[in-house]
């Protein structure tokens, strides 16, 4: 099975989550963690257990900020041949990662993928050709 992790400082992760679920419903097998949320700085752990609890699954586990704590924090479980760990999770990479890695074979390459294709959902919206580009939509 395959396991979703989000991790973020304080509720982005949660926030993320009910986003996720009202556009694609109901996920089971994606867990929240809200570090240092109201004074919880104990997260690390929690994520720990979880995937020592479930060694014959693949976890994918996002995390909010290159270079923050939480990534930071979870960096050394990347040695584990059973985690993939990104950083600089919005909406639109979550729901990628979701949809793609759940039944994929190469769990890598299509994380991969996902990254370059949420990078394309990052735009300026004032510049001029975004919005003939929105008009085709």
């Amino acid at each position: 099975m395959r396991r979703f992790i989000l991790a973020s400082h304080a509720y982005m992760s949660k926030g993320i989550k009910t986003s996720l679920e009202l556009i694609l419903g109901k996920q089971d097998n994606l867990s929240v963690y809200c570090a240092y949320a109201e004074g919880e700085p104990f997260f690390k752990p929690l994520v720990i257990q979880e995937v020592e609890d479930h060694p014959e699954d693949e976890f994918v586990i996002m995390t909010d900020l290159l270079g923050g704590s939480v990534n930071n924090e979870l960096l050394e479980l990347t040695t584990k041949e059973n985690v993939h760990l990104v950083t600089g999770t919005n909406l639109i990479l979550a729901m990628s990662i979701l949809l793609t890695c759940r039944e994929c074979d190469d769990v890598a390459a299509a994380i991969r993928t996902c990254v370059e294709d949420a990078k394309t959902g990052i735009v300026y919206c004032n510049d001029s050709e975004i919005d003939s580009d929105l008009d085709e939509l």
